[in-house]
């Protein structure tokens, strides 16, 4: 299972949030490619990006440095999530280096869309399940639905789909452990690989997460970047 560092971007800065709440922003890295040549640094062959900026406006608000770090890192893997909604965006996102692009939102609010996108960009997107008290959440994690994990994953399970992120909103930057339970029924529901994200803060969380099948990777955010974990030596056990 592969710990993956966490770059979220706001206003062209590295920051990280408290369950997505866009008041809550610590900046940690003035440039996110900074950032980006840290981890590489610390033997990161793949990053997780996100723009925050483009989450909320629903349009790509921070590609520029996003394309900055591919630039300079040509062989690190780079997924990014954001502010995607249309084909034209994910054509330039593609066209530009970015390996996979994560789709939240329009997986909610329009089937028709990502299952077009799907289908155009094989292997290339990732399936953002982003959930709060068992249910979806879209637009930056403003807006409720009353769609469940499982019902997303019945609804795409014969697309050609990359991998699953998984994220428990209520654990997001809080340190607090990942949710194990409801990771580990995603992780069985679904046919393709999943990527816990949310509430990882120490070593002994990887290494739960690790234990359960069909869980590959785990994206680490706030215990990076307070120290709480020591990515070499994660890397190393994993």
């Amino acid at each position: 299972m592969l710990p993956i560092p966490a770059i979220d971007i706001q206003s062209g800065k590295c920051v990280r949030l408290q369950k997505g709440d866009l008041s809550s922003t610590k900046i940690y890295f003035e440039k996110p490619v900074d950032a980006a040549t840290h981890w590489i640094k610390e033997g990161t062959k793949k990053l997780h990006l996100v723009d925050l900026d483009g989450a909320k406006s629903g349009k790509p608000k921070n590609l520029k440095y996003v394309l900055e770090i591919k630039e300079k890192f040509p062989e690190v893997t780079l997924q990014l999530g954001g502010g995607v909604r249309d084909l034209e965006t994910l054509n330039i996102i593609f066209g530009a280096g970015i390996d996979n692009v994560i789709l939240g939102s329009i997986a909610i609010k329009n089937r028709e869309l990502f299952t077009k996108a799907c289908i155009t960009f094989p292997e290339k997107i990732i399936l953002g399940i982003d959930a709060i008290n068992g249910f979806l959440a879209a637009e930056a994690w403003t807006e409720a639905s009353k769609l469940s994990a499982s019902d997303l994953i019945s609804t795409y399970k014969e697309l050609p789909i990359k991998s699953i992120i998984y994220t428990d909103i209520s654990k997001d930057g809080m340190l607090s452990g990942p949710n194990l339970e409801e990771t580990s029924e995603v992780a069985k529901l679904s046919p393709f690989p999943v990527i816990a994200s949310g509430g990882v803060k120490d070593i002994k969380d990887l290494i739960n997460l690790s234990k359960i099948p069909n869980v590959i990777g785990a994206i680490c955010g706030v215990s990076l970047y307070e120290n709480k974990i020591n990515f070499k030596e994660a890397l190393e056990m994993f």
